[in-house]
């Protein structure tokens, strides 16, 4: 089952980009990860590739993908203490989406947020995991930057009408750079149609 998606991400005011993101056609499904390092420095720009890298590799399918995204969390926040953080507690938020039919399967830990909108309502959804029947036409899967520059009323603004999640996503970051914020996060939007 293929789904149309689209993304586009913006630095911001940091030096480095600490957001990532992968897709990934699956057997039976459709995976989105996305990964925010959460400081501006080397180390959270390769938390968050090595985190979505790791937890894409491992997932091949929807089956018991509840359990597997768990699996495939761990085994990422393993790799980190292991490379990055040396036993420290990794800063990092992660958020993972698996699409299959009409529902979806995600699990979330940190500042991310899985947004879904019906053609007339925002539903946000932010830290845990669970089962969500797609209710809308669209999801969105973002980091904090895109809530510090825009209101919920911008982002459902955003994703209302027709057009391809690609643009979709292009006009939301552009929507975030005209904000100009002084200390403006790195932001990363993902919509999944």
């Amino acid at each position: 089952m293929n789904r149309r998606y689209g993304n586009a991400q913006t630095i911001g005011s940091y030096v480095y980009q600490n957001t990532y993101f992968m897709t990934k056609q699956l057997r039976d499904g459709f995976l989105a990860v996305l990964a925010d390092g959460t400081i501006d420095s080397v180390t959270g720009a390769y938390g968050a590739i090595l985190t979505c890298e790791s937890i894409a590799k491992g997932m091949a399918s929807m089956e018991d993908a509840e359990r597997e995204l768990e699996r495939q969390f761990a085994r990422a926040a393993t790799l980190l203490h292991e490379r990055l953080y040396k036993g420290r507690m990794p800063r990092m938020s992660v958020l993972a989406a698996c699409f299959s039919g009409g529902g979806l399967i995600y699990r979330s830990v940190g500042e991310l947020s899985l947004v879904h909108y019906d053609g007339r309502h925002l539903t946000i959804t932010e830290d845990g995991a669970g089962q969500i029947e797609k209710r809308g036409r669209l999801t969105l899967l973002c980091s904090p930057g895109i809530w510090q520059a825009l209101s919920e009323i911008d982002v459902e603004k955003l994703l209302s009408g027709s057009g391809h999640p690609y643009k979709k996503a292009q006009n939301m970051i552009e929507a975030v750079n005209r904000r100009n914020l002084k200390d403006q996060r790195s932001a990363l939007a993902v919509i999944v149609a």
